[in-house]
């Protein structure tokens, strides 16, 4: 079997400031030394932390739902919010079970794009109006913390 050397690369899990420097080569190319990777559309990081993660699943969700605002933003509410469920809401519970968000930046930020999408729904950009309603009101079980209950803040 032969390799790619440009998609191979060295990756460890460690819990040092420094880690070891260890050069590993293929054939006569030396492998390129990364902090993190992306494994079946997870991306896992050297400390275990999940912040590039929900950075990346946010950046693609909301990107999904700007295409879905330019494409339906004169449909029913009803089709919007099939548009939100179908298309948007599956980047943000993608293995949701193995990187289950804790830290209260990545609860915020993945809770900014259901808040986004919630209002974009229902059609209400008015800063007075409460989003956790809707979403109470919609019955839509939390992407966050992987819990089926009303959408709640992660504090």
């Amino acid at each position: 079997m032969s390799f790619n050397v440009s998609k191979c690369c060295i990756f460890s899990i460690h819990h040092k400031r420094t880690p070891p420097t260890l050069n590993y080569t293929l054939g006569n190319t030396l492998l390129n030394v990364v902090n993190a990777h992306s494994y079946l559309g997870v991306t896992v990081s050297s400390d275990l932390r999940w912040h590039e993660h929900v950075s990346s699943v946010s950046a693609k969700a909301v990107k999904t739902l700007n295409f879905i605002r330019c494409n339906v933003y004169c449909c029913p509410p009803d089709t919007k919010a099939t548009a939100d469920i179908s298309l948007v809401r599956p980047h943000l519970e993608y293995a949701a079970a193995a990187w289950d968000p804790y830290l209260v930046g990545d609860c915020k930020q993945l809770e900014k794009v259901q808040r986004q999408a919630a209002r974009f729904v229902k059609r209400d950009y008015r800063s007075t109006t409460s989003v956790s309603s809707f979403l109470n009101l919609a019955g839509k079980p939390s992407v966050i913390v992987g819990k089926t209950v009303a959408y709640h803040s992660c504090t």
